[in-house]
């Protein structure tokens, strides 16, 4: 609780999704790391980040990794959603693949490599959560994928001053503190305890990986 009032929460969350990331390349391969269902958050603006990338390299391809059960026919998967969702915000329908039986991140890795031969020697970037990104390069890298960055799926806060008055807005009149002035109370400290779950799921999640031996 102590520590939601700090900025340690963030710049553990900040690093996870940094640390590995960089790239100074034009990307061969957009690869859509899988999230929740479609329609979703997570795989939404997923699906947003990995548009906007490919808009500014359009002879890249983009693998969808999103498992599906093996009953579903591909075209009712989550991936063909995302799918639809890409083609929506201009994505060439041509450049799409679909990777359906991934159930981890190593297991998405190891079927990319089977549905798109040689992704491994070319330009490859990540599009995927911020917590997420570290334990996808170093799991690709580990798998033999040579030449890769990775695209964070930051959310965006508001522009808009949100600070107001409490005794402006009406209610009860009772002694209490003008916390409409605070977004530390209303929003920050809020994050920074979602922060502290996401982050040590996802170092436990690393500290797992090393032991198998997977990154």
């Amino acid at each position: 609780m102590l520590f939601a009032f700090t900025t340690g929460p963030y710049w553990i969350y900040h690093w996870l999704g940094t640390s590995k990331s960089e790239f100074h390349f034009q990307p061969e391969c957009i690869i859509i790391m899988g999230g929740a269902g479609y329609p979703g958050e997570s795989s939404l603006i997923r699906s947003y980040y990995a548009a906007e990338t490919w808009k500014r390299n359009p002879s890249a391809k983009i693998i969808i990794t999103q498992p599906a059960a093996a009953c579903v026919r591909p075209e009712l998967s989550d991936a063909w959603g995302i799918r639809k969702d890409l083609i929506i915000r201009g994505v060439d329908s041509t450049k799409v693949l679909l990777e359906i039986k991934g159930k981890n991140t190593r297991e998405e890795g190891m079927e990319v490599m089977k549905i798109f031969p040689g992704a491994e020697s070319k330009h490859c970037v990540i599009v995927t959560s911020p917590e997420h990104m570290r334990r996808s390069i170093l799991t690709f890298k580990k798998l033999g994928f040579k030449q890769l960055g990775g695209v964070p799926t930051w959310n965006a806060s508001g522009p808009v001053d949100l600070d107001y008055k409490d005794s402006n807005l009406g209610g009860n009149k009772v002694p209490l503190p003008n916390v409409g002035g605070s977004l530390q109370l209303r929003y920050q400290f809020w994050n920074h305890l979602r922060y502290q779950v996401i982050c040590y799921r996802e170092l436990m999640g690393l500290a797992w990986y090393q032991l198998r031996g997977w990154i």
